[in-house]
């Protein structure tokens, strides 16, 4: 399964993200994202699924809601791999 996330959600999945006096922030970013970066996408491993050098799995802008945040905002959106989360028995 793969997802296309937004840039904050892109980068919250590479340097993390954090929560500031209400207003959630991704990575070292200096401007709150939109939402909490992969909220909806909690509970999954994430990995990235991009060609940086053909550009296959990004988009340059896009109107469509960030899989991992609900995002309406338009901008780039990048593919993510999505598994499911094993728990050890």
């Amino acid at each position: 399964m793969s997802a296309m996330v937004c840039t904050d959600c892109y980068f919250a999945h590479h340097y993390g993200a954090h929560e500031h006096d209400g207003e959630w922030f991704a990575g070292e970013s200096d401007s709150p994202a939109d939402r909490e970066p992969l909220n909806k996408l909690a509970g999954y491993d994430l990995a990235d699924d991009t060609d940086s050098e053909t550009g296959d799995g990004i988009e340059d802008f896009s109107w469509s809601s960030c899989d991992g945040c609900g995002s309406l905002l338009g901008g780039s959106r990048h593919r993510l791999a999505v598994f499911e989360t094993v728990t050890p028995q």
